[in-house]
Formats: C-alpha cells, sequence, structure tokens
C-alpha cells in the first residue's frame, strides 16, 4: 500500500484510528447578516471543522502562531456531528467552515447559500480513498462488486440527499466515477449507508462484503482484518480530485476582505510547512486521538499552497455530470466573491 505525501507514493504498512467526517454547510439567505456582524472588525475568524487529516494544516497554523502574525485571532472551534456544525454556522458562531467540495457546491446549487471559496483544504492522492474487501470474499475485480455479488458500505450522506442513482458526497462521486472507467454501472452497485466507524465492525462481521473509505478507516480495515483494495478510488479520471476546502458566506468575504486575505496567507504558509510529514504527524496525533504511530502510516493526501480554480471546477462538473447537482456551479465565481 502506498503512502501518499505530497505526491510521494511510498509502500507502508497501516494501523487504526478516528473519525473522518466530511464537513457541510447548510444555511439560508437571512443567515448572511448575521454570519456577516460576526467577525469583531475581521480580527476575529472562528473556524469550524471536524477534527481530521484534511483540516490538520489548519491546526499547524494556530499553534505556530502564524495567524498571530497576520494580525488575526484565529479560533478553532470543532464539532462531533454535522448538525451541529451546521447550525452553528447558521447562527453566525463561525464565519468560516472546512470540508467536503460537494456539500458546498450542493448548498451554492440548490440556492440555500451563497458561498465564498477561501482556499483549497485537501487533494486525494493515490490509495487515498478506496473500496477494500477482505482477502476470502471472492471479490477480487470492480466487476464482482455488482448487486449480485456484494453490498458496499459508504459513508451517510450529509447534505446533498441520499440517492441509489446518483453521488451524494466526495468519496461515492469518486468511486463511481472510476467505477464506470472499469466499466461497472455505479446504480449496479448496492452501496450501504455506514458510519465510518462502524465500518470495520460491518466488514469483520460480514454485514457487508466491502467498504468505501478514507484514512485512518483504510489503515485500520488493512491492519486489523487484512483488507484489501479491490478499487482506488482516486486514481484515473479522479486522480488528484481536490476533496474538501474553506468557504465563508459571500455575505462575510465582501465585509471583511483584509481579514479573508490574511487568513488565506497564513493557512498557504501553514499548508507549506506541512509538506513536512512531521508538522502533520503532531497535530494529528494530539487533536484526533490518532496515535503516534497512526499518524506516521496513514496515507495523505496534499495540502495545496494556492487555489488552482481548474482542479476544484472537476469537482462541480463531476458533480453536474452525474447527476448530483441540476444547476451547474462556477468555481471560478465562488473564488473571486
Amino acid at each position: 500500500m502506498r503512502l501518499a505525501w505530497a505526491g510521494a507514493h511510498i509502500k507502508q504498512s497501516r494501523t487504526s484510528s478516528v473519525a473522518l467526517l466530511a464537513l457541510a454547510v447548510t444555511v439560508l439567505a437571512s443567515g448572511c447578516t448575521a454570519l456577516g456582524s460576526g467577525a469583531s472588525g475581521g480580527s476575529s475568524i472562528t473556524v469550524a471543522i471536524v477534527p481530521g487529516i484534511d483540516n490538520a494544516p489548519l491546526r499547524v497554523a494556530v499553534q505556530d502562531g502564524l495567524f498571530r502574525q497576520d494580525g488575526l485571532n484565529v479560533t478553532i472551534q470543532d464539532y462531533s456531528s454535522l448538525d451541529a456544525e451546521v447550525q452553528a454556522f447558521a447562527r453566525g458562531k463561525v464565519q468560516i467552515a472546512e470540508g467536503d467540495y460537494t456539500d458546498f457546491f450542493y448548498e451554492q446549487a440548490v440556492g440555500r447559500a451563497s458561498l465564498r471559496l477561501i482556499a483549497d483544504a485537501y487533494d486525494a492522492t493515490a490509495n487515498s480513498v478506496a473500496i477494500l474487501t477482505l482477502p476470502a470474499s471472492g471479490i477480487t475485480t470492480p466487476l464482482q462488486l455488482q448487486s449480485q455479488a456484494a453490498d458496499v458500505a459508504t459513508p451517510p450522506a450529509q447534505v446533498a440527499p441520499y440517492s441509489a442513482a446518483v453521488p451524494y458526497n466526495v468519496q461515492t462521486l469518486a468511486a463511481e466515477e472510476v467505477l464506470q472507467n472499469d466499466g461497472v454501472s455505479p446504480s449496479s452497485v448496492n452501496w450501504t449507508q455506514t458510519q465510518s466507524q462502524d465500518m470495520i465492525g460491518a466488514l469483520r462481521s460480514g454485514r457487508v462484503k466491502a467498504i468505501l473509505a478514507t484514512e485512518p478507516y483504510i489503515l485500520e480495515a488493512e491492519e486489523q482484518l487484512g483488507a484489501v483494495e479491490v478499487v482506488d478510488a482516486s486514481s484515473g479520471v479522479t486522480s488528484g480530485l481536490p476533496m474538501s476546502g474553506y468557504f465563508s458566506l459571500a455575505s462575510y468575504a465582501r465585509a471583511n476582505p483584509s481579514a479573508v486575505q490574511a487568513f488565506q496567507r497564513a493557512l498557504e504558509q501553514a499548508q507549506a510547512d506541512c509538506a513536512q510529514r512531521g508538522p502533520v504527524q503532531s497535530v494529528l496525533s494530539h487533536f484526533t486521538g490518532m496515535t503516534t504511530g497512526d499518524a506516521a502510516l496513514v496515507t495523505l493526501g496534499t495540502y495545496p499552497t494556492s487555489l488552482n480554480v481548474g482542479q476544484v471546477q472537476r469537482v462541480a462538473g463531476l458533480m453536474y455530470d452525474s447527476g448530483m447537482i441540476s444547476n451547474p456551479v462556477n468555481v471560478s465565481a465562488l473564488a473571486a466573491g
């Protein structure tokens, strides 16, 4: 199994750990004013996250004082569930939120929010999103994942409603694109919504035949069960696919341009620093509950040091092509605010 770190792929073994959840925002237009007035003079920003690998550089930036150097007081607010984070964002308790691109773009496309894309958080690398099964399952090819052979556990729908016909989060979006290239109709796969922390047990007990997972659950499945990869969902058409980003409401970004720019500068520095594995390992072991050993072995994606609008547009384009959204999303417009 390859260890992907800033474009390098190193073979490693894997062990266990903590939930990585997709983060999304649901907010009505009426909430825009409240959030826009939430920052004190643009010098204080609260950022909502569900702690995970994708937002590790944010913690590095706070710990290393990078935001303070740019005149910002940044507070990270951890949430254990999407619902709690959505409510906090809608009530104006946070100014920036980080999470799954598909959830944010879905909100924008259906008109429930007017968003600004602040920064690219995390991009996939080889083996960072994968479908795995047990060695004795008899499933060795993508074609064998079709309905007559297997139920495949997938993370639950967050913002986009669950549908067996179209993807509903960035993991299923990536997996279905790769499966189609392998000659497998996504509608022929029995996707079974399963909380990420329950996937290992479901695979072990035989309740499902395969799991669609990200780190650290890929590592956990391999280490605990000897699971093997059937599909690398971050390859081919989805190679390097952007997975998550930082967003604010457009109204907040317009009212606080200096604060947004300072946030971007400091975060970009932190993401550049995280090209070295050490800073990431340190924060993962402290704020996700992951052991130091686990943090050293998980497959990491990349932390972009600039926003490549064309790359992020790939996500919006795949969403539209797959039927996940019926209105196209223009990422350039979101980034320009």
